[in-house]
């Protein structure tokens, strides 16, 4: 991998085990007829503020020449897994790094990653103040526009400061489980994506509800109507 430019932002190509092929121009694989065809490694996650029981969703800069989401909302943070370059050695990056960088760049996120679930739950009750983010859920995703591998993520945030970094993003809001089922309902201007991350995310938030503790609460939050 030697070769690579370093002026050339690369993904991971993999097939729909996500076994890795090598990389691949970020550029090239958005072309119209090999986006369709080429699977690649993605990030995902669902960023939960527990204060409040609410779903963050992000809306994505329409001036990016992005033909598929730009000007949409879509979920908490995400982006794609690229290649770094270390030791004058590229190599690919995991999803918890992505997620760290990509919570970062785009909503100014410091996060912390867990290893497992039950790591992320003995955090979250001995962090109560930390951002924390697990990736809960790995699976192939296949639509008419896209072929991904993706690693899906929970973030836990505990107020709403948040900072747009790299002008990915120009606006955030905040909506509990019913209100987001209701605007995916009612609206059209999403990603695709976002109704299959938020169903995964809310199966898992209900399986860990009880640790879901807000600071200064005295019940669990299970999220506003």
């Amino acid at each position: 991998m030697g070769l690579l430019r370093e002026d050339i932002e690369y993904v991971i190509h993999s097939d729909s085990k996500g076994n890795i092929f090598g990389p691949i121009s970020k550029a090239h694989a958005h072309l119209k007829g090999v986006r369709e065809t080429l699977v690649h490694y993605s990030t995902w996650s669902m960023v939960y503020l527990v204060s409040e029981g609410k779903y963050g969703i992000q809306l994505k800069n329409p001036e990016k020449p992005d033909s598929v989401c730009a000007g949409k909302w879509d979920m908490g943070v995400a982006g794609h897994n690229c290649y770094v370059k270390e030791n004058g050695i590229y190599r690919p990056m995991g999803f918890d790094e992505t997620l760290v960088k990509e919570a970062k760049e785009e909503i100014g996120i410091r996060l912390e990653m867990c290893k497992s679930k039950q790591e992320f739950i003995q955090k979250i009750k001995l962090k109560p103040k930390q951002a924390l983010g697990f990736i809960f859920d790995r699976f192939y995703h296949e639509t008419q526009i896209n072929k991904e591998w993706v690693g899906l993520g929970f973030v836990i945030v505990y107020d709403t400061q948040l900072h747009f970094e790299d002008n990915e993003v120009v606006d955030f809001k905040w909506l509990s489980p019913e209100a987001l089922r209701r605007f995916l309902e009612t609206n059209e201007n999403y990603c695709s994506a976002l109704p299959l991350a938020f169903e995964k995310a809310e199966s898992f938030r209900r399986g860990i509800a009880k640790n879901l503790l807000s600071p200064g609460k005295s019940q669990y939050q299970k999220g506003a109507k």
